[in-house]
């Protein structure tokens, strides 16, 4: 397998930032986040390429087409009658979107956490703990990644 040059990966990660529509200060906030670095000239070409992977994760160049995604990740839960639920469910499908997760890992936890079968019938209560474990979760994900990007 070819490797990229250094050259391609610093465009990819401008062009990406550019589709994403990042404003200076979230972009290098953002870089930061990832590698602890707030300029792209200064990272490694490792550290490149775990960032160009993170903006395609996050729909930016190069990120599967939007209709193929739905496929990937299952179908999402029907909406229930309340409100409130339904922005549980949107948040849910945020955060699962976020770490690449498929619906099918959020009624994992369901069963896990509340021994209820789908994610249609867990009550507010169960999508406010699935929510919370998620963004757990995030936390973990975004410490482990910042972790091996200063090892880089």
């Amino acid at each position: 397998m070819r490797t990229e040059s250094r050259r391609s990966l610093l465009a990819k990660v401008h062009i990406a930032a550019k589709d994403l529509g990042l404003q200076e200060d979230a972009y290098r906030d953002m870089l930061e986040g990832l590698t602890g670095q707030r300029s792209a000239a200064k990272l490694t070409d490792k550290q490149l390429a775990f960032v160009v992977g993170s903006l395609q994760r996050k729909g930016g160049w190069g990120a599967a087409p939007v209709e193929h995604a739905a496929k990937r990740h299952g179908a999402k839960p029907k909406p229930r009658a309340s409100s409130s639920c339904d922005a549980m469910l949107k948040k849910i499908e945020a955060l699962l979107a976020d770490a690449g997760r498929p619906w099918a890992y959020a009624e994992s936890m369901a069963r896990r956490m509340y021994q209820v079968e789908r994610l249609e019938w867990a009550t507010a209560e169960h999508l406010r703990g699935i929510i919370a474990a998620l963004v757990k979760d995030a936390g973990r994900q975004a410490r482990k990644m910042r972790e091996a990007s200063a090892h880089m």
